[in-house]
Parts: structure tokens; C-alpha cells; sequence
């Protein structure tokens, strides 16, 4: 992977397009809060003719944002630590230098709670001097 500034085109995958588009506006405002990356939406219809009856093209369950102004490295540390906070979450980054990285969320909060009540649950070792 390219540590330069280049562009990066990250997936943010949901349930549904509304998930997806929320998701990826967070993801957004991350991203925005570190200095000198520009953030912004690609155009989200397919090409092509939509559904019978429809205006424009279909919604998708993924939002693309295009991203730049960092390296490569950073970027993929801000969206691994965002994508890793709910289980839920998953995208995918494609680099200028055409490799790309497929990040799943971590541990879901329920799974992060019973991993804390089963640590207090347990006495503390005793030390020994």
C-alpha cells in the first residue's frame, strides 16, 4: 500500500440505503475532524435505467465517500477505528495504488458488556510479594 496523499474510495455497507447513508455520514464527520482530509460524497445512483416507474436509478445498501489529503496509513487507521466500534460495521477502502482493505466492525456492545460483567465477576488475583 501507497503511504502518499492520494485519493481513496471507501464502500460503508448497510442493512438498507438509509442505514448505509448514516453510517457513511458519520464515518464522514470523523474523517472531517482530521487536519487536512477533504471528504466527500460520490454519486450514490447506479448507472443505467431504475426500477419500472422510477425516476433515476436504484439506491444501493452502500454509500461511496472519496477521500484525500492524508496518507494512505492514516486513513485506513481512522476507518479501522471507526469501523471496529459496532460489529455491524463494515467497509470497504480502495487505494490509489489499487490495493484494497476490507474492514468488519469489532465486538458488538452486548458482546463488550458481557466481556466486562464476566471480569468483575471474577476475583482479583492475589499478588504475592
Amino acid at each position: 500500500m501507497a503511504d502518499d496523499g492520494g485519493s481513496v474510495r471507501v464502500q460503508v455497507f448497510g442493512a438498507d440505503p438509509a442505514h448505509a447513508e448514516r453510517e457513511a455520514r458519520e464515518l464522514r464527520d470523523v474523517l472531517g475532524r482530521v487536519e487536512g482530509v477533504a471528504t466527500r460524497f460520490a454519486d450514490r445512483r447506479q448507472p443505467g435505467a431504475g426500477p419500472q416507474g422510477s425516476k433515476g436509478g436504484a439506491l444501493t445498501p452502500e454509500v461511496v465517500l472519496l477521500v484525500s489529503g492524508s496518507s494512505a496509513t492514516a486513513l485506513r487507521a481512522v476507518i479501522k477505528g471507526w469501523v471496529e466500534v459496532r460489529k455491524s460495521r463494515y467497509a470497504r477502502v480502495e487505494f490509489s495504488d489499487g490495493s484494497v482493505a476490507e474492514l468488519r466492525g469489532g465486538v458488538s456492545g452486548r458482546e463488550l458488556n458481557q466481556l466486562l460483567d464476566r471480569d468483575r465477576e471474577q476475583p482479583p488475583e492475589e499478588v504475592l510479594p
